[in-house]
């Protein structure tokens, strides 16, 4: 076999959300070069995921597993980044154990869309055993009729400090820019003994494995892109259970955020207190960003041109079926989970390790 030539990219995902939202995903990720997507629903029992079942099931590229509390038998991790770190292990071992060593399971959120260039997947040597996928995050702009196509990246520091001069962002750093996650999402090789985390390919160790970079891979974050998905985004995190963790420049948001929606407001009142705090702190001046030339304008929902992996090379009916026998079955973390880095010797950096460019491509 030539090096990732006929290897499925699979794409696995925790997800709670809209049908429309959940169209989008399904919808761009297969138009974005994904083979097959495996998706959890957390909450199969709430309120419009009967719907968003029945349209999943009937898809022919997806496998849906309802992963409500008797999927887990009783023990149920507390913490969603656990119980999505868990699904996606899972998903390899059960992929694995179909056959399916040679390809690529990709872990992804539901407001996520990849960009994955399958001639320059096809390039990657056969010992290659994680990718890394940049991430490009929409613009917040109540004036979108329709899906984002205006998405930010990183930028150089002369950029930053001209948004910050210019009173667009209050600090020159790109961890203010970006909102939501700056390092992207990560592929892991079926078939290696490795572990996928939210964002990165984990060894036994817990450190991190290296993961090839390219510059038509990406991953398009569509990160409270709206006022409406603003609103639905945070009322849903804090129902969701325990609290997350979040950077530095983002705690103090996600602190004031819970405090208002656990405040046990009237309806009306919180939401005109979520759109006057996405008035203030969230929503992005698109007219100057544009004038600016620091967005990509691009349509994530687009095909890309190239076919996926012939029908047939991911067996779904047998993939349902292995995916089903999980159910009830213990799934112990140490066995699953490997979301927490080492400290002291040991431990790899995210950056230093990375092999960028590798393949000729080249991210901002």
């Amino acid at each position: 076999m030539q090096p990732g030539s006929q290897a499925p990219l699979i794409a696995v995902s925790t997800i709670k959300d809209s049908p429309d939202h959940v169209r989008r995903y399904v919808e761009g990720n297969l138009a974005g070069g994904v083979d097959h997507l495996v998706v959890f629903l957390d909450a199969p029992s709430e309120e419009g995921q009967d719907e968003v079942l029945a349209e999943l099931a009937e898809h022919p590229r997806v496998s849906v597993v309802r992963a409500g509390g008797a999927w887990w038998g009783g023990q149920r991790p507390r913490e969603l980044n656990v119980r999505q770190c868990i699904n996606a292990n899972v998903t390899r071992r059960v992929l694995a154990g179909l056959g399916l060593g040679h390809g690529w399971l990709l872990h992804i959120d539901g407001d996520e869309v990849v960009r994955v260039d399958r001639e320059a997947l096809a390039r990657v040597p056969e010992d290659a055993l994680a990718l890394r996928l940049g991430v490009r995050e929409a613009v917040s702009s109540s004036t979108w009729q329709g899906q984002p196509t205006a998405f930010k990246a990183e930028l150089e520091d002369g950029d930053l400090a001209l948004l910050h001069g210019l009173g667009v962002i209050d600090e020159p750093s790109n961890q203010v820019w970006i909102r939501g996650h700056v390092m992207g999402k990560s592929a892991v090789r079926i078939g290696a003994e490795r572990w996928l985390t939210l964002h990165k390919v984990a060894r036994e160790d817990r450190s991190h494995e290296p993961g090839l970079e390219d510059g038509a891979w990406l991953v398009f974050h569509y990160e409270s892109y709206s006022l409406e998905d603003f609103c639905r985004k945070w009322t849903a995190m804090v129902a969701s259970g325990p609290r997350a963790a979040y950077r530095a420049e983002r705690r103090q948001v996600a602190r004031t955020l819970r405090d208002l929606i656990s405040r046990g407001l009237a309806p009306d009142a919180l939401r005109r207190q979520l759109e006057r705090f996405y008035r203030l702190e969230v929503e992005e001046d698109l007219a100057t960003l544009r004038d600016l030339q620091v967005v990509d304008e691009v349509d994530p929902l687009v095909p890309l041109p190239g076919a996926p992996t012939p029908p047939g090379a991911v067996p779904v009916a047998e993939l349902d079926a292995a995916l089903e026998a999980w159910r009830g079955r213990a799934k112990p973390e140490e066995e699953l989970f490997r979301g927490t880095s080492p400290a002291g010797p040991g431990a790899t950096s995210p950056t230093p390790g990375r092999r960028r460019g590798l393949l000729g491509g080249r991210g901002r």
